[in-house]
């Protein structure tokens, strides 16, 4: 039998005009408020999104400072104006914003910090290629805040604006439906002539429900700009809540374009209600802290175990430091790691740097798992990313060079399974020079540990010691597989060290 709810549904879609408020309508609403609670009360369970660094394949650092908003609402229960006015039974407010400590600034850029924080869509167009307001869409409610480069900073009037805007719908159903439409208004960007896309990149995880990133570029009406506008758009749906982030900025033609991955992973969790990953929870257990699931520092390898990259005099060495949020650690990994479901989390990032630049990384990152079905389902999605290698999102496109390998004999730590990969992509000088990675993926009970180690050469790889390779440099010491293997040792006996 079909569902009475379902025809009421659609008698009133075919009969707008009609004066009725179903049952359906009510215990749809209820049906958002208890999910949306569930989901407050289950974000802070949800692993955190990847805060590790990798390959220069994204680029972003930087948290916010605090900023005060400028025109504040003097009720954060105060609905928009227009057609969002009538949705008494909203609860969207303007605390379901993000704040400056949620957003990521792009390196050289200054800090975010507030500019205007409206009720409504705002009374200026905020993103060039939505012809269509989410309130003339029909959202319940609607609210948009506004952010600057902080000003009086370095590059503050080189960095562009950005803003985000955070509405609600009757539905899960309808938020998704104009969130797909927002997001091929995006891509297309009607309202702009010549409009080039420059690249998309997918937003998951968490509280999310779905979400996207999608960069276009276009030529500017003053002549004398030496540089195109650049329009970055994230969509991103939360049961029956809309989020849209736009970032535009002048930028040269050989500028990455803008990611706001991170940036819009915190909003979606502040859209609903929940704590963004990375920020304090109430109760440290419910973020799968390391304390509570038994991971700690002593878990991750020790920079001074480190083999020398003896290629490249530095003054500092291995030197560990604190990664950007919107690079992962893999070079071929698809998805931020909390799509993996562990329980917790620990991670290091080193690098060695000369005078002149960065020439090596490590990344490290050990996972716990509720149990070992867990542990081998993860494993086995990480071996499909080393092996379809589709961190292509903004045209940097890695190129598996071997698929992995066993190298379970090789490890003297004794995992379950493991596997290494092999990726090159670009340097950022535009010139012959190369990252040449080593991604490893090892599991045991529990646990799985992330190896991605990345050397600068080019356009050759690193020396490897065979005379009859084309690439064969007399001149640089054979030791490049000996410091793979001896990297991939210390990190997987140290990761596994209280299992054994």
């Amino acid at each position: 039998m079909s569902d009475p709810i379902s025809r009421l549904d659609q008698f009133r879609a075919d009969a707008p005009g009609a004066p009725m408020s179903s049952a359906a309508e009510a215990r749809s609403r209820g049906d958002q408020i208890r999910r949306r609670r569930r989901a407050v009360v289950t974000a802070g369970v949800a692993a955190m999104a990847a805060v590790v660094a990798g390959p220069v394949i994204f680029l972003s650092t930087g948290l916010g400072d605090t900023g005060i908003d400028p025109a504040p609402a003097t009720s954060d229960s105060v609905t928009a104006s227009g057609p969002s006015a009538s949705a008494s039974a909203s609860d969207l407010s303007r605390t379901n914003l993000p704040t400056e400590d949620d957003l990521v600034a792009d390196d050289p850029y200054p800090a975010w910090v507030q500019e205007q924080t409206y009720d409504g869509d705002g009374t200026d167009t905020y993103n060039d290629c939505l012809t269509e307001s989410l309130g003339d869409a029909g959202a319940q409610a609607t609210f948009r805040r506004d952010f600057v480069a902080k000003p009086g900073e370095e590059y503050a009037d080189a960095a562009g604006t950005l803003n985000a805007v955070v509405a609600e719908f009757s539905s899960a159903e309808e938020a998704e439906k104009v969130s797909v439409d927002l997001s091929d208004a995006a891509i297309s960007c009607p309202g702009v002539d010549g409009a080039e896309l420059a690249g998309t990149l997918p937003v998951e995880g968490g509280v999310v429900s779905s979400g996207s990133i999608d960069v276009v570029t276009y030529q500017p009406d003053d002549p004398e700009m030496n540089a195109v506008w650049e329009t970055a758009t994230a969509v991103v749906a939360a049961e029956d809540r809309v989020l849209v982030m736009t970032r535009k900025r002048g930028v040269q033609d050989y500028v990455s374009p803008t990611t706001l991955q991170t940036s819009a992973v915190n909003a979606a969790y502040r859209m609903v209600g929940a704590t963004p990953p990375g920020e304090p929870s109430a109760d440290p257990t419910e973020t799968g802290s390391p304390a509570a699931d038994g991971l700690s520092a002593a878990n991750l390898i020790d920079g001074s175990t480190l083999p020398p990259l003896d290629r490249f005099e530095s003054a500092l060495g291995w030197n560990q430091y604190t990664p950007t949020p919107d690079v992962p650690t893999l070079a071929c990994q698809k998805e931020w790691l909390s799509s993996l479901g562990a329980s917790a989390k620990v991670a290091s990032d080193y690098r060695w740097d000369t005078d002149r630049a960065m020439v090596g990384q490590v990344h490290v990152a050990v996972l716990d798992f509720p149990d070992e079905n867990a542990a081998g389902a993860a494993y086995n999605e990480i071996m499909e990313w080393m092996e379809v290698c589709p961190a292509n999102e903004l045209g940097v496109d890695p190129t598996v060079t071997s698929l992995p390998t066993d190298v379970s004999d090789d490890l003297d730590a004794g995992p379950k399974r493991a596997a290494r990969s092999q990726a090159t992509y670009p340097g950022l000088d535009g010139g012959d020079s190369m990252w040449f990675e080593t991604e490893l993926v090892a599991e045991y009970e529990t646990r799985l540990v992330l190896v991605g180690y990345a050397e600068l050469a080019g356009p050759c790889p690193p020396s490897t010691g065979d005379k009859d390779d084309p690439c064969y440099q007399p001149d640089q010491p054979d030791s490049w597989p000996d410091r793979i293997l001896a990297i991939e040792k210390a990190a997987v006996t140290a990761g596994i060290s209280d299992l054994r």
